[in-house]
């Protein structure tokens, strides 16, 4: 970037040595300074907008991809033995049931 801006300087330098106050060369030249004037605050403004852009997060984005993917699958399992565990837990209380209308508590008065 440097060595185009020195070039671009050499140049110049060359075109304002060359040109003895020619009236067309030196409009040439104004109009050539203006533009490289132009061109360096784009230049700037890119470089600025540059700095401002968010670092790439797609590695993350992945990682956390994969993450929600592995939690879902333990989320399902954990959901099928919750299921087997209720009716597991059903059956229980059903035989408990059972049990206790064959054999009913005696009080004793």
């Amino acid at each position: 970037m440097k060595s185009s801006r020195t070039a671009t300087l050499a140049c110049l330098l060359l075109a304002v040595c060359s040109c003895k106050e020619n009236p067309e060369l030196v409009r040439q030249r104004d109009e050539q300074r203006t533009e490289i004037k132009r061109l360096e605050g784009e230049l700037a403004l890119i470089e600025e907008k540059l700095k401002d852009i968010p670092p790439d997060r797609t590695k993350e984005l992945l990682l956390a991809k994969a993450e929600a993917d592995s939690q879902a699958s333990q989320i399902e399992g954990l959901e099928k033995d919750l299921a087997a565990l209720d009716a597991k837990k059903k059956e229980l209380e059903a035989r408990f049931a059972d049990y206790r209308r064959k054999y009913p508590v005696k009080s004793s008065n």
